[in-house]
């Protein structure tokens, strides 16, 4: 279905749900290190664990713009 409502609102639920997640995975890696309690290896896994999917990410993202440029497919339409 190539619908433009259906584009506008998936782009935006998608907008919003990234906005969520990293929003309250902010609001945790500040109060992990705010907090005095937490052992230091807690504090060096969470930010393993943050950094790694970042690294994921970006590496995921940087992929896909490097395929976008070479497709031959993207001028075709459905």
């Amino acid at each position: 279905m190539a619908d433009t409502t259906v584009g506008i609102t998936r782009g935006l639920g998608w907008l919003l749900f990234l906005a969520g997640v990293l929003a309250l995975g902010g609001v945790a890696i500040y109060a992990l290190v705010i907090d005095e309690g937490a052992p230091l290896y807690i504090k060096l896994g969470v930010g393993a664990l943050y950094g790694g999917l970042a690294l994921l990410l970006l590496s995921v993202l940087r992929q896909q713009l490097i395929a976008r440029k070479t497709d031959k497919y993207k001028d075709v339409q459905r």
